[in-house]
């Protein structure tokens, strides 16, 4: 068979990545290059907090509303967009975590949230539900990127770091459980539906 005869791609096979899911895997690279340096710091022993980390934190930080103002845009606004910049949002949480984590490590549990509950859909079904629209949810998940983001900048003092980052886990925790209820409450209310 040719590549003339062979049937077209199907979108469940590889559909061609929307302006918005470029910027998105564009937004990835400095997320990448903060994961190597803060891989490469933490082996050597090093304090992985530093300019550059913070720089490439700020730059994945701040063009996060880019991809979906992107997508809206050129209206190609997909579920699979979305769940590539949450993929993306996740990672960098998890790398400027684990920079912080050795001042306050309760940041971890802040970098953990998204991979745990990524898990957890693969064996709880009633996870995979989309989220109703959340500002809450949206400025709380910028709070704490960006409190990661300047707590990895050099200069501040690790008492101002261990608080900030605190209030700024707990305060995404609390969002998390909100969420998980909620979806809880919705596959309760929808089971019940089918009786």
């Amino acid at each position: 068979m040719t590549s003339v005869d062979r049937p077209p791609t199907t979108s469940a096979t590889w559909a061609r990545p929307t302006p918005g899911d470029v910027v998105t895997l564009a937004r990835g690279v400095p997320v990448l290059l903060a994961a190597g340096l803060v891989v490469a710091s933490l082996v050597a022993g090093a304090d992985a907090r530093g300019w550059w980390v913070a720089g490439l934190g700020t730059l994945a930080w701040v063009t996060d509303a880019l991809d979906g103002y992107v997508a809206r845009r050129t209206s190609t606004v997909t579920d699979r967009g979305a769940a590539l910049d949450s993929a993306v949002d996740g990672v960098l949480v998890l790398v400027l975590s684990l920079a912080v984590a050795p001042v306050a490590p309760w940041a971890l549990a802040g970098g953990l949230l998204f991979p745990v509950f990524a898990l957890v859909q693969v064996r709880r079904p009633a996870w995979r539900r989309p989220l109703p629209h959340s500002l809450r949810r949206r400025w709380l998940g910028g709070l704490l990127t960006g409190t990661l983001v300047v707590a990895c900048a050099p200069g501040w003092p690790d008492g101002a770091v261990r608080v900030a980052v605190g209030i700024a886990v707990l305060l995404v925790t609390v969002s998390f459980v909100v969420d998980v209820r909620w979806l809880e409450r919705a596959a309760e209310e929808a089971g019940a539906g089918l009786h």
